[in-house]
């Protein structure tokens, strides 16, 4: 169960980050492409922290700790 439950998770993952950068590439403003820029960056956070609870291994821990603050920045 908690396996499909993280797959699912991941799926959906997956589609709100193509939907963001197809925000990205067609935002009419400027402030549109901001905010898409901003859930692309946490749909990719969320996806290395569902990853790695996936495969067991916290290396992932410091490319999560990076993409979000290079995203904050």
């Amino acid at each position: 169960m908690t396996a499909l439950l993280l797959n699912f998770a991941v799926f959906v993952l997956l589609v709100a980050l193509l939907l963001g950068f197809y925000r990205l590439a067609r935002g009419p403003t400027v402030v549109d492409r901001i905010l898409a820029f901003d859930a692309v960056v946490l749909c990719a956070v969320g996806l290395a922290a569902l990853l790695s609870r996936e495969w067991r291994s916290a290396l992932y821990i410091e490319l999560i700790l990076i993409v979000s603050s290079l995203g904050f920045f």
